[in-house]
């Protein structure tokens, strides 16, 4: 117990402490990303404040899974929300923040800001693809048509501009940025990010945007736009822009991005961060999903898979859970086994270990070979203790990963109180009745002497109190780990003792 309680312990905490000092800050530094394509001055690219929009008579279109809100002045996108994701309140999350809107754009001397665009309805139903046409006229000879194609089963986005009369440079403006849509605003902003993809994601936190603004040479970048913890904007636009600029207004990350030579087709994918949709959708946007660092990242997969497929039997993720809590006893049942007899050994030899010990209190090398040949004619690992720490580890990791940045679990309910697993518990009985159990497993296993028996019970009040913060998921399923741990350890003790 003593030994091994505290070196599990001790490796969760500092799991906590390396996660959030390494994996949980932006891994892009703020510089002009050169190519070997030509480059241009980027400093001729502003982003400018946005002007709030006061939306009146706004265009509406709505689809199954969303509702868009268009203004007649701009054409903006100022409001869009999804119907399957709801806000604190229960009613559907709004991506697009009050007073903003996203698809502005500056050609010349026109500023998308001042146009007065109309369409050939005020409300448009749809189902599938279809059309939404923006119109604006400035004079006989020039004017501006925005087309919206929305694909609604994928949140995607084709977007196009047209101006006749004008072949220059066009800066489109995106804004508005994302809006936070979680209770927890604090932990909201720490994933707010503009990230871009170029051979593999790059990320600049909001924190950093704060400090100074992000320019880059956009000719390789596949996509580039912005996230949120579950939610993401993202221009696909495969070397149509040349330079792209992004930058923090107090809770908001807007950007701009320069076409060097005239307006051109557009995708977007405006919507949830879904590990299975984005990959579906393609474009290498599947790499928004943080699975965590390389380390675990094949142990998040297996845990993501597994609770899509355990979901398709299971509704509610909270026994999807506990199966797979029960799951994971299961596959570590022979580590543990192994682990546990092997403590026991190493208990019984404890007596002839510290006649070793006083026998060659003045020669530690002979110790150490007398020590290890009692191990080895006893068959026993004094490392097996590890054993099933070090396996435990990455899945405890990896889940807990996966809990807080997997969509499907947002706002999933449990039973009772547990109205969110990827939120820690409000009342925080849950990780009491962990440190229950906690306590349950510290007692059934041997302790050596009286100080690694106040360990023992020490040790549950400390996770306790760290798992407090946790995800209910996370805490749910350590819950029902301890509970069949109990059992499992009475069984294995029941089988020593009658020596099988």
């Amino acid at each position: 117990m003593d030994k091994r309680f505290l070196t599990y312990t001790i490796l969760i905490f500092l799991f906590l402490i390396l996660y959030q000092a390494l994996f949980m800050k932006p891994q892009t530094k703020n510089k002009i990303v050169k190519t070997t394509s030509t480059q241009t001055d980027t400093t001729q690219v502003e982003v400018k404040k946005a002007a709030t929009i006061e939306v009146k008579n706004p265009i509406v279109v709505k689809a199954p899974t969303f509702e868009a809100k268009f203004s007649r002045k701009g054409g903006l996108l100022v409001s869009y929300t999804l119907n399957k994701f709801h806000d604190a309140y229960g009613k559907p999350v709004e991506l697009i923040p009050e007073g903003y809107g996203m698809f502005d754009f500056e050609a010349g001397d026109i500023k998308g800001i001042n146009l007065n665009f109309t369409a050939d309805k005020d409300t448009f139903v749809i189902n599938g693809n279809e059309n939404i046409v923006l119109k604006a006229k400035l004079n006989d000879s020039l004017s501006v048509t925005k087309t919206f194609k929305f694909d609604p089963n994928i949140y995607m986005i084709d977007y196009t501009l047209a101006i006749s009369g004008y072949e220059g440079k066009v800066l489109y403006r995106f804004d508005s940025g994302l809006r936070g849509t979680e209770k927890n605003v604090s932990e909201d902003l720490k994933n707010f990010k503009f990230i871009y993809y170029k051979d593999k994601l790059h990320k600049i936190s909001l924190g950093k945007l704060r400090k100074s603004e992000f320019r880059a040479i956009a000719d390789d970048f596949t996509w580039f736009g912005i996230r949120t913890r579950f939610f993401t904007f993202d221009v696909i636009h495969n070397g149509k822009f040349h330079q792209v600029v992004a930058k923090a207004h107090k809770n908001r990350i807007s950007f701009v991005a320069l076409s060097k030579d005239g307006p051109h087709p557009l995708k977007i994918y405006f919507g949830p961060i879904d590990y299975f949709l984005l990959k579906n959708v393609g474009y290498d946007l599947a790499s928004i999903y943080e699975f965590g660092p390389p380390i675990i990242n094949i142990f998040s997969k297996i845990i993501l898979y597994s609770f899509r497929f355990l979901h398709r039997y299971i509704p509610n993720y909270g026994w999807v859970i506990v199966i797979f809590s029960l799951l994971m006893k299961v596959v570590f049942w022979p580590f543990t086994r192994y682990s546990l007899k092997s403590m026991r050994k190493m208990q019984e030899l404890q007596p002839r270990m510290k006649q070793l010990q006083k026998l060659y209190k003045n020669d530690p090398q002979r110790l150490n070979k007398e020590m290890m040949e009692l191990y080895r004619q006893y068959k026993v690992n004094p490392f097996s203790g590890c054993l099933i720490l070090i396996l435990q580890l990455p899945i405890f990791w990896a889940l807990y990963q996966v809990l807080r940045t997997t969509i499907d679990l947002r706002g999933a309910p449990f039973i009772f109180w547990i109205k969110d697993l990827s939120s820690p518990d409000p009342y925080y009985i849950l990780p009491i009745l962990m440190g229950l159990a906690s306590l349950g497993q510290a007692l059934t296993q041997p302790a050596q002497d009286k100080n690694a028996r106040m360990m023992a019970l020490f040790m549950p009040i400390f996770i306790t109190v760290i798992f407090l913060k946790f995800p209910s998921g996370i805490v749910l399923y350590w819950f029902i780990y301890n509970i069949v741990s109990v059992i499992e350890q009475y069984m294995i003790k029941k089988s020593v003792a009658e020596g099988r």
